[in-house]
């Protein structure tokens, strides 16, 4: 993969993992029921812990 690519791909997972994070803080805040809030909770967490993987995966290959 090319640097620039490379660059990108990393400028777009770390911005990616910024508005999972955002969406987070305004779930946990909110007023929706429990149920709700854990199940979508639970589904940006694991999308939290790919892009970790992910942008470590991808700092590795530089």
């Amino acid at each position: 993969m090319s640097a620039p690519t490379r660059e990108s791909s990393t400028t777009l997972i770390t911005a990616v993992m910024a508005a999972l994070i955002g969406a987070e803080i305004v779930l946990i805040c909110s007023d929706l029921d429990d149920i709700i809030r854990y199940s979508v909770g639970a589904v940006i967490m694991v999308a939290l812990v790919a892009g970790v993987f992910q942008l470590g995966r991808a700092r590795r290959g530089r």
